[in-house]
């Protein structure tokens, strides 16, 4: 017995109270509270040190050689290595703090992401977190008396052992560095890659993650997205087939079609770009049910929603003329 597939859209799902997702269900928590009371303590921080940075000459009771050894822009001599460590620690992550706030904001405005790519931005974000920890870990070394030359050396030596030895990885960083400069495909964009139609979540380095309306995840490596289909930013059409009964009469179908009676669904739902277009007789199957195919234009995005549309409007312009419809046909094989 044939299967027939269901395409349920993510809307439908929510109205359910159904959600996307694995089905596991954990313990309810706001994760926001622990960031802002992370970010508040930080910004405290910050704001003590820069304070004391340009005020405490002005404080008799803090010693000139703390002072001299917690500002790395002093040019102290021989200062507190741990000290100094502290100092330069704060400001390296202020400023990245800064960086990723203003690459946050630029997320949030939809003209400017849509003009730099939203995978440049978040690309750049995380290059600046990662750089942070990078330079913490070099100043946190070199406080601890270790040679960080010779370390950047060893670690430019090890890069390319490990680089000639995971070509793979090596290859997905690329293609994901072509699909970001190029902009292929961009954060939000629904795209058909292999057959698998959905809206992409994230571009990393290494992978692509993409959703289907029911929010099940597709994790591609970047190398291996060949020949893909950008469906976004351009626009679609929704095609559905309509069963006529064996017994019903085609040319009276379409002449009720040619009476204008189509031109009304259009205005049922407002996600249809244009009136709906009837192409004719598609198919004929062995019980006599006959097949009429109608295409509206719409947005990718509304696709599903105007298929549905037609679907309903289609129905109720035929039966109340009194056009008999078929049964639909599960599959062309004859069960």
């Amino acid at each position: 017995m044939a299967v027939t597939q269901i395409k349920i859209d993510k809307k439908d799902l929510e109205k359910l109270n159904i959600k996307p997702g694995n089905g596991q269900k954990g313990k309810e928590n706001n994760p926001k509270t622990g960031k802002i009371i992370f970010n508040v303590v930080c910004a405290i921080i910050a704001v003590a040190y820069f304070a004391l940075i340009l005020f405490g000459k002005f404080m008799t009771f803090v010693p000139k050689e703390f002072l001299d050894s917690i500002n790395p822009f002093s040019g102290a001599e021989n200062p507190n290595a741990w000290l100094r460590f502290v100092g330069m620690a704060v400001v390296v992550l202020t400023a990245s703090f800064i960086l990723r706030f203003l690459l946050n904001n630029l997320l949030k405005a939809k003209n400017v992401a849509k003009k730099i790519s939203i995978a440049f931005i978040e690309l750049l974000a995380n290059l600046v977190k990662y750089a942070s920890f990078i330079v913490l870990a070099l100043m946190f070394l070199g406080a601890c008396g270790v040679n960080t030359g010779e370390i950047l050396a060893g670690l430019g030596i090890l890069a390319l052992i490990i680089g000639l030895g995971v070509t793979s990885l090596i290859e997905d960083i690329v293609a994901g560095i072509f699909i970001i400069a190029e902009r292929l495909f961009d954060v939000g964009d629904i795209i058909v890659v292999d057959g698998f139609r959905g809206t992409v979540v994230s571009i990393g380095i290494r992978s692509t993650k993409l959703a289907d309306v029911g929010g099940d995840i597709l994790t591609m490596r970047n190398s291996s997205i060949g020949s893909l289909v950008n469906l976004t930013d351009r626009q679609s059409c929704a095609a559905i087939t309509i069963p006529l009964a064996p017994d019903e009469s085609l040319e009276r179908a379409e002449q009720i079609i040619r009476d204008g009676h189509i031109e009304k669904i259009k205005d049922t739902c407002d996600l249809i770009l244009s009136d709906p277009l009837y192409l004719g007789l598609c198919e004929i199957n062995s019980k006599g049910v006959q097949m009429l195919l109608f295409i509206a234009a719409c947005k990718e995005e509304s696709r599903y929603d105007v298929e549905r549309a037609l679907y309903h409007g289609l129905k109720v312009m035929f039966e109340s003329n009194g056009v008999k419809l078929g049964a639909p046909v599960i599959n062309s094989e004859e069960q």
